[in-house]
């Protein structure tokens, strides 16, 4: 067995994967605290996996379609994050991490994991 046999699958592969199965977990986490509005988040996270089966497969435009998912997911957790802090809301804690953080940094691990898949892959 050789050493560089690790080398062999990139590593950005494993970051979309994690990426994705964040932002589903997340949104999903955040559908059922929050108030409803975020089941089209949850939408585009589900639409997210079907991009990231193409992109880990080499396909350039499903990486372009990936990462286009992750911002809207970033800009929408934005959103709620702004949302959770007016003041008729009073949203606690729990309410923000649930709502806007988590689904912010599982969007953020996926857009950097969509455009290093963009950068390193070849479009056969």
């Amino acid at each position: 067995m050789n050493a560089n046999v690790a080398w062999r699958a990139p590593a950005w592969r494993s970051i979309v994967w994690l990426g994705v199965v964040a932002s589903v977990v997340a949104w999903a986490w955040a559908w059922l605290d929050g108030k409803g509005a975020e089941a089209f988040m949850l939408l585009v996270a589900l639409a997210a996996v079907v991009f990231a089966y193409k992109a880990v497969a080499g396909m350039r435009v499903a990486l372009v379609g990936l990462m286009v998912a992750a911002l809207a997911m970033f800009l929408g957790s934005l959103y709620f994050l702004f949302w959770a802090f007016l003041p008729e809301e009073q949203a606690t804690a729990f309410d923000v991490l649930s709502v806007a953080v988590l689904p912010m940094v599982a969007s953020a691990v996926l857009l950097v994991g969509a455009a290093t898949g963009f950068r390193h892959s070849r479009d056969t």
